[in-house]
């Protein structure tokens, strides 16, 4: 059994459907100018489908891989809009040890008639577990990761931000902490739970490397 919680950051972008495929591209590599100036573990070129290049096909598998997802019509979208896989570009950061990747792009959608709407993206990144490493290493991948948003939005994309640890709106570093470590212990509760009932060899969970494992699972953090 593996222990998937966590508390992510959550974020869509959007332009205009009238916004051309070159301005899209252009707006999407200065943004991810903006992510190669931060601390990140590593940063992709700016990738596209309908562009591939042979040097970037690693990287491009990943970006087909989200895209799917993005493209996936919502149940409240009204009228309902399904992405072209095949529009998608962008650039994949891995943003440190203990992070999920995240994914910054923009695919074309259209609605149930083949008129295009929008151009979107979504993604969702859990940070939760760069805290096995630092307090300090998870401000800095997440506190990262929200600065090439707000540049995005500097840039004039339409941003949405759900962000669980409440740093979007807050910007407070000691609640991002607080968030992430109480989640930690909560965690360590449930799977030390689960390891006990029916084996920690077949528990799967990060919060099992936590160096403070055993006091988060009795609640002393």
């Amino acid at each position: 059994m593996r222990f998937q919680v966590g508390l992510h950051l959550n974020f869509e972008l959007r332009l205009p459907v009238a916004t051309t495929e070159r301005v899209v591209a252009r707006k999407l590599s200065r943004l991810r100018r903006c992510a190669a100036a931060q601390p990140f573990e590593e940063v992709s070129p700016f990738l596209s489908l309908s562009r591939p290049t042979p040097a970037s096909s690693a990287w491009l598998d990943m970006l087909r891989m989200w895209a799917e997802i993005a493209a996936e019509p919502y149940d409240d979208d009204e009228p309902l809009l399904t992405g072209d896989v095949e529009t998608a570009c962008g650039f994949i950061v891995q943003p440190g040890e203990g992070c999920e990747t995240a994914w910054f792009g923009l695919l074309r959608r259209s609605d149930e008639r083949g008129d295009p709407r929008d151009w979107f993206w979504l993604c969702c990144c859990k940070t939760q577990y760069a805290s096995l490493v630092s307090d300090r290493h998870l401000v800095t991948c997440h506190a990262s990761l929200v600065r090439v948003l707000d540049h995005a939005v500097a840039m004039g994309f339409d941003v949405v931000v759900h962000d669980e640890t409440h740093y979007w709106e807050t910007r407070d570093e000691a609640r991002l902490i607080a968030e992430v470590h109480a989640m930690n212990q909560l965690v360590a509760r449930v799977a030390g739970a689960f390891g006990d009932a029916i084996g920690t060899e077949r528990v799967e969970a990060p919060i099992f490397e936590h160096p403070r494992f055993e006091r988060l699972e009795v609640g002393d953090s």
